[in-house]
């Protein structure tokens, strides 16, 4: 029996998916690279990684004179998944100002700018602020973590997030400027 042989465009195809091959869960750890570089959701990165790989395909199949070796090559790929990205994130604002305008981080500073005088007002200030952490912090950072190790890791309490810990997601310098923000604004509650 003689095996079947490729038209050009299926030995282009299989040529780039060879070379798109990425050994021990790099795919995967590309996505959580890219999305810490870009702060984008792992969701969203690994369709832009899946759309630049059908935007090849396509023109592989459909303007195959066209194509060139550099278009079958994994750093051709990886040039429009950056294009694609940058284009994405330009819209990213730096977390810090994120917090500070969210309401309810704005909530939780107008209660510590009050006098505290019982407990009660001191937990309400502690609940908005880890409130604070779980909706802009956490939930975020999760995103794009998804199914990394460091994901399973993160902690939904911030104050659980201590020294130790954050220094496992130094990786991620907005989002841990973000809960010791957060830490020190609770510490001063504290001693009211």
């Amino acid at each position: 029996m003689t095996e079947p042989t490729l038209t050009p465009q299926q030995q282009a195809i299989a040529t780039l998916k060879a070379n798109l091959h990425l050994p021990n869960g790099g795919f995967h750890t590309l996505i959580v690279e890219l999305a810490r570089k870009y702060l984008l959701p792992f969701q969203a990165v690994r369709k832009v990684l899946k759309q630049s790989q059908k935007a090849i395909e396509k023109k592989i199949k459909h303007q195959f004179d066209d194509v060139s070796n550099f278009d079958l090559t994994l750093e051709n790929w990886l040039n429009l998944i950056h294009i694609s990205l940058k284009e994405q994130a330009k819209g990213n604002l730096p977390l810090m100002e994120i917090l500070q305008q969210s309401q309810l981080y704005q909530d939780a500073i107008q209660t510590l700018s009050q006098p505290i005088n019982d407990q009660a007002q001191r937990e309400t200030a502690r609940e908005q602020l880890a409130m604070t952490y779980e909706i802009e912090v956490y939930k975020p950072l999760t995103e794009m973590l998804y199914t990394s190790i460091l994901y399973w890791k993160l902690p939904d309490d911030l104050y659980q997030m201590t020294p130790a810990k954050q220094q496992e997601f130094e990786g991620y310098p907005q989002h841990m400027e973000a809960v010791r923000h957060l830490l020190v604004l609770s510490e001063k509650n504290n001693f009211k």
